[in-house]
């Protein structure tokens, strides 16, 4: 039976960069953000939901990487414009490569079709804007650790969305002169951004045998006899 702690948030000053000493309840939650009013907001919000236990928080990526190596996070909530210039998009990466199976959820007022793009392309799974209701954002994040995704289309426009959703697409020319089916190009997309195939179900809410399936597909239509020929091909095709 999980342990029940009191979830009263220390003072500020000595939570940024170090470790909570809370007792996992549910999911371990991080956050990261370069305001502290942001993360005493977000604390106050998660504090109160018995499934959630916040376990750190940081102001920087370095300091986020640390306590996400001593106290691996379930799920971390992230403003991409932390820190210099593309800092918070190499920290939802290598967050992502050095914690298999973290949730991340973008909570950012980042309007930069371009950041946008990056973020999303190194397999973060939700981006939300800051501004959003608190019940959305509580929302989002009880989503992600069901293994879902949420992408805000408010949350910049539809660059993010189109990065998921599956467009109609040109046939594929030369190898295979193939037209792809809406579910292959959610698959190509993943697989572009070097998910598994185990991954690529729980974005996309398939199982890891429907995935394989498409997979297969996605090698006969565009004549390859390799699962790492596939986005290579499709790149030099202009699918993807």
């Amino acid at each position: 039976m999980d342990a029940v702690l009191d979830a009263s948030p220390p003072p500020l000053d000595q939570r940024v960069g170090t470790v909570t000493p809370l007792v996992r309840r549910t999911a371990r939650v991080m956050i990261v953000d370069d305001q502290a009013i942001v993360r005493f907001g977000l604390r106050q919000l998660l504090a109160g939901d018995p499934q959630l236990a916040v376990v750190g928080e940081a102001a920087n990526p370095r300091d986020a990487l640390m306590i996400a190596d001593r106290c691996p996070p379930d799920l971390v909530i992230l403003d991409v414009e932390v820190g210099r210039a593309d800092a918070g998009v190499e920290l939802a990466r290598m967050l992502l490569e050095r914690h298999r199976g973290v949730r991340v959820l973008v909570l950012t007022g980042c309007r930069d079709r371009e950041v946008m793009m990056r973020t999303v392309r190194v397999g973060v799974h939700g981006y939300v804007r800051k501004g959003a209701e608190t019940a959305d954002i509580t929302r989002a994040v009880h989503t992600l650790l069901r293994g879902e995704s949420v992408f805000d289309s408010r949350s910049g426009g539809a660059v993010v969305v189109d990065l998921l959703r599956n467009d109609e697409r040109p046939a594929a020319r030369g190898l295979g002169a193939a037209m792809l089916t809406e579910r292959e190009n959610q698959v190509l997309r993943l697989l572009a951004v070097g998910m598994s195939n185990r991954e690529i179900g729980g974005r996309l809410v398939i199982s890891e045998a429907t995935v394989k399936f498409h997979v297969r597909n996605l090698r006969d239509k565009l004549d390859v006899r390799r699962r790492t020929e596939i986005v290579y091909t499709a790149t030099r095709q202009g699918i993807v």
